[in-house]
C-alpha cells in the first residue's frame, strides 16, 4: 500500500482532524504516510551508537512508537516531519542507551558522553589525533572535571562481584 507525500495543509488538516475528533483514518493516514522517516531516521545513526542489544527492527519499533506519539501531540507550527524527527531520533537513542549497558547510567549521563564522543570524533578528523580533554572541555562546553568524569564512566566495564570477592580473600579466608 504505497502512500505519497502529504502537502503541508493535508498534514494540518489530519492533525485537526486528530486532535479535534480523535479521528483514527487521520491517525492511521498520517502515520502510514511518514512509516518511511522512521527507516531514514535509525539508518541516520552513528555506527559508534550502536553497542547495543538492540537490532535495527527494534529501533525501528521504537522509531514506529515514537512516530505515533508524534502524530498524536504534533501542532502544526513546523513540518510534521521535522517535529517527528526529533520525537523518533530521541525514542530510539534513548532505547538504545537503555538496553546498551549492563550498569544503568542516568540519561542525562549518557548524553553527555554521546556529546563527547561526537566531539572527539570531530576533533580526531580535524587535528589528526586523539583530542585532549581540555580541547573536548572547550569543545562541547562541558567543565574540564565533568568531560573526565563522563570519559571514566563511559570506559568502566562490568566486573564480576565473584572475582570481587575472590580477589579480595585474605590467607585467613582460605582456611
Amino acid at each position: 500500500m504505497a502512500h505519497t507525500l502529504l502537502t503541508a495543509d493535508e498534514e494540518k488538516e489530519l492533525a485537526r482532524r486528530i486532535r479535534e475528533h480523535g479521528d483514527e483514518d487521520a491517525f492511521e493516514k498520517l502515520v502510514t504516510t511518514n512509516l518511511g522517516l522512521v527507516v531514514y531516521v535509525v539508518q541516520k545513526i552513528p555506527s559508534w551508537n550502536l553497542n547495543s542489544a538492540l537490532t535495527r527492527d527494534d529501533m525501528i519499533q521504537e522509531g514506529n512508537l515514537a512516530l505515533m506519539s508524534a502524530a498524536r501531540t504534533w501542532a502544526p507550527t513546523q513540518r510534521f516531519a521535522t517535529y517527528a524527527r526529533k520525537l523518533i531520533y530521541s525514542r530510539v537513542m534513548r532505547a538504545i542507551e537503555n538496553n546498551g549497558n549492563m550498569i544503568h547510567i542516568p540519561v542525562p549521563v549518557q548524553e553527555e558522553i554521546r556529546k563527547i564522543k561526537k566531539a572527539e570524533s570531530r576533533l580526531t578528523q580535524q587535528l589528526g589525533r586523539e583530542p585532549t580533554a581540555e580541547e573536548l572541555a572547550a569543545d562541547t562546553g562541558m567543565p574540564l572535571e565533568r568531560v573526565r568524569d563522563r570519559q571514566h564512566v563511559n570506559q568502566r566495564q562490568p566486573v564480576s562481584l565473584d572475582a570481587y570477592k575472590r580477589d579480595n580473600l585474605t590467607e585467613e579466608d582460605h582456611d
